[in-house]
């Protein structure tokens, strides 16, 4: 039972400290290694090319195509994304591991998580349409990418126009802080706009992580001293027959302790992956926009064995009192 307590408890931690990991990864990979704008404009829908190509040209800027799509495959359908890249570096897929991947003018890139829901691989084909357009077109994958919060298709504007679609710029991605207004210009977005607003959206989920830790260490105190205490009272006899035949209260503390130290041991190696596979789950549930893998860094899971391990010695020490205390002709006496 002491076991599976630590089990419980660093299963919680391991996912706390996984989500708080992840969260991190998020950010780091969509505002840092994905995207390397500094302005985002979108595109007013009343805006002409040439407005448009005149505020490219001022700002420095590229232009990109978004749109929402739908993709089927053996008659499953998903929504999704798709982004257009017009040559610009400003924004560069990635793999899950965060290397740049290249996607050459003719072929055509899906999202790993999209590739997942969809069951398709490398050489496969889908169909796949703009919202609003009842125009279906078959296309072969490429490539695979990963994306932490868009799933869908990327490829170039060439290999657009090749499938008969019109290019149409939806946003102007610049490595400039553009701050002045301009006609053809709906919205400006700033990078650093765009993390706060991240920041403020995941809020909630930091109080989850915290509330998850502190109910995790929480978990770790009841159940280890109402087990310590069990494991005692059971124990009792034999304690009192070690004091009898002259064992000092240290030398029988610190066989508590040895033998809690070792229940806590396989309890936190049997937690690691009953946490990770926990921290799987809660990320595989976020949603069909999130593609986040779990994972869980090795400071933090010091951290957790810190956390473990000392709530086991200092549940460990408030027997101490208890051994230096014991009534040993009380507890000598035979059961009733």
């Amino acid at each position: 039972m002491t076991i599976i307590g630590v089990i419980g408890c660093t299963a919680l931690l391991v996912s706390a400290f996984g989500m708080y990991d992840g969260m991190n990864d998020l950010k780091e990979w969509e505002f840092n290694q994905i995207n390397h704008y500094d302005s985002k404009l979108v595109i007013d829908d009343e805006a002409s090319d040439l407005e448009v190509d005149d505020v490219a040209e001022e700002v420095n800027g590229d232009k990109i195509m978004e749109s929402a799509i739908e993709i089927e495959s053996d008659s499953t359908k998903k929504s999704g994304t798709l982004l257009v890249l017009n040559h610009t570096d400003l924004i560069t897929p990635t793999d899950y591991d965060w290397n740049r991947i290249k996607i050459a003018d003719d072929e055509v890139s899906i999202s790993q998580k999209m590739a997942d829901m969809l069951d398709v691989k490398v050489g496969d084909t889908v169909k796949w349409h703009i919202m609003g357009s009842d125009k279906w077109i078959n296309v072969k994958i490429d490539k695979i990418h990963a994306d932490p919060t868009s799933q869908g298709f990327v490829m170039s504007a060439e290999k657009l126009k090749d499938l008969d679609l019109n290019y149409t710029v939806t946003s102007i991605v610049t490595a400039e802080h553009v701050d002045e207004n301009y006609t053809a210009i709906k919205t400006a977005n700033s990078m650093k706009d765009m993390t706060s607003s991240w920041d403020e959206l995941t809020e909630a989920m930091w109080l989850l992580i915290y509330i998850l830790i502190f109910f995790a260490s929480l978990l770790a105190v009841v159940v280890l001293y109402n087990l310590g205490l069990l494991s005692f009272t059971e124990i009792e006899r034999e304690i009192a027959t070690l004091k009898v035949l002259g064992f000092k209260t240290g030398a029988l503390r610190k066989l508590l302790l040895t033998q809690n130290l070792w229940f806590t041991t396989a309890g936190f190696i049997l937690g690691i992956p009953v946490g990770y596979y926990i921290l799987k789950i809660m990320w595989e549930s976020s949603g069909d926009s999130f593609y986040i893998l779990p994972s869980v860094s090795l400071m933090n899971l010091i951290i957790t064995a810190v956390i473990t391990f000392t709530l086991s010695i200092l549940v460990n020490l408030l027997f101490s009192r208890k051994i230096k205390k014991l009534d040993m002709v009380e507890s000598l006496k035979s059961s009733e």
